[in-house]
């Protein structure tokens, strides 16, 4: 009978014997781990390099360089420095951005904020005393652009190919040609 008042039962119903920890149940996740609904930081002391992809928000005061995919929101504090291709749903820029930055929702530029590279986005907002130097997409459709724009790019090398004038200034040359023919006749 001593044994038996020792042992106990787990939630399983499960015997156990005193002092002994129950046997624990693997965790199961509560929600999926793709989204959290936190924002990651990188802060002033941080630097990175490579690709970054983040299935949330982005708050960037450090330095980054090479890729950044974000699910959500990438926040580029007054003290951050980027320089790479940004894509997110959301983009705000107080620091410094060099590179281009495509937002499938908005994109706004802080009165501290700097950006050299291209936006695309169908909707921006741009503070007094931002500065921008680059090309803007905007529109429902601005995402597209963002893909084709090396290919829009790459016929204005090609865009001499029309030769048609050069073939018309030949036969002005003919002609300036003829007359000195005949002289040598005289």
């Amino acid at each position: 009978m001593a044994f038996k008042d020792l042992m106990g039962r787990t939630e399983a119903g499960q015997a156990t014997t005193a002092g002994q920890a129950p046997a624990q149940r693997p965790a199961v996740p509560t929600r999926p781990p793709t989204s959290t609904g936190s924002t990651t930081f990188l802060d002033s002391s941080t630097v990175f390099e490579g690709k970054l992809t983040c299935a949330d928000s982005l708050r960037i005061d450090g330095q980054v360089k090479g890729e950044i995919h974000c699910a959500q929101k990438v926040a580029i504090g007054e003290t951050g420095s980027v320089n790479a291709t940004i894509e997110a749903e959301t983009v705000v820029v107080a620091g410094e951005v060099n590179g281009d930055i495509i937002a499938t929702r908005k994109v706004t530029l802080e009165k501290t904020g700097r950006v050299n590279g291209d936006l695309c986005t169908p909707g921006i907002v741009i503070q007094e005393g931002a500065k921008l130097e680059g090309r803007i997409t905007i529109g429902e459709d601005a995402e597209a652009p963002a893909k084709t724009a090396p290919e829009a790019e790459a016929p204005k090398p090609e865009a001499p190919k029309p030769e048609a004038p050069k073939p018309e200034a030949k036969p002005q040359t003919k002609e300036t040609a003829a007359p000195t023919v005949p002289s040598p006749s005289h």
